[in-house]
């Protein structure tokens, strides 16, 4: 464990010293302010426009930090030859996985946590002023509640990130499956309920509507994290929901985390 803990750390610094890091925080903070005065020209929706846009900022932040951080903080390894120190050490490949991961999801969550407290902060200067009048249905709970589903999400996306890293040497081709899986996760829901209404219609082969439910749970279903319309209209779920999907990306995170571990193991590194 404290091999592993080690490994997340330095995991975690190596993220810290990465200059794009700093541009993604700036970008964030830039556009968190800008909801300022993006959300002054929604009239009576004011504190629903704010809340959405802080949401969206803060969730791009994070995507754009696991999309170009994250995973060359995974390439730097192999490409600086930084790997052959590491596992010299007492180290297994498994423990290496599992340190890697943690290291990128403290990445993410300091940086999220960051933006979440400026956005906070915003939405609560703003709502000192407008509370009474554009501010009536909004809650502190609901709100946080769609900040944590946006980590949780995170915690899945990462784990992606280290299955394709164990898969593939090529940053890019780990950039491009990450990418496709997210887009993917995103509109799985939609997707797959069109394809059944289209089963039911023609009556497809069984076989066919098999697939289309065993593809409901290869990938993952983004969409079910993402819950700012929800927030915004302070609508807060219930604590089942909540803890069903905790559920489901622990479940999710450890299968990914056990196949990259697999695979991983049998590769040759060169």
């Amino acid at each position: 464990m404290n091999r592993i803990l080690a490994l997340s750390w330095l995991t975690f610094k190596e993220g810290i010293r990465d200059r794009a890091l700093m541009g993604i925080c700036i970008i964030g903070l830039v556009m968190l302010f800008a909801t300022i005065i993006f959300t002054g020209v929604f009239g009576y929706d004011l504190g629903k426009v704010l809340v959405d846009l802080n949401l969206s900022t803060i969730a791009f932040a994070g995507l754009l930090l696991t999309f170009f951080v994250n995973i060359n903080l995974m390439a730097k390894d192999i490409d600086k030859r930084t790997i052959y120190c590491v596992l010299s050490k007492p180290l297994s490949r498994t423990e290496y996985i599992i340190g890697k991961y943690l290291g990128l999801i403290l990445l993410v969550f300091i940086a999220l946590f960051i933006l979440l407290m400026v956005s906070s902060g915003i939405i609560w200067f703003v709502k000192s002023f407008y509370a009474q009048i554009y501010f009536k249905n909004f809650s502190w709970a609901c709100f946080l509640q769609a900040c944590f589903y946006e980590i949780l999400m995170f915690f899945v996306l990462n784990a992606v990130v280290i299955f394709f890293s164990s898969i593939s040497t090529s940053s890019f081709l780990v950039l491009l499956f990450t990418i496709a899986t997210y887009i993917t996760g995103q509109t799985i829901e939609e997707v797959m309920q069109f394809f059944k209404k289209e089963a039911m219609a023609e009556q497809l082969p069984q076989i066919n509507q098999w697939i289309i439910d065993i593809a409901q749970y290869i990938f993952p279903n983004f969409s079910a994290f993402d819950i700012k319309t929800l927030a915004s209209h302070g609508k807060f779920l219930p604590m089942e929901h909540t803890m069903a999907l905790i559920g489901y990306s622990a479940i999710y995170t450890i299968l990914l985390l056990f196949f990259a571990s697999l695979i991983f193991n049998k590769r040759e590194i060169t």
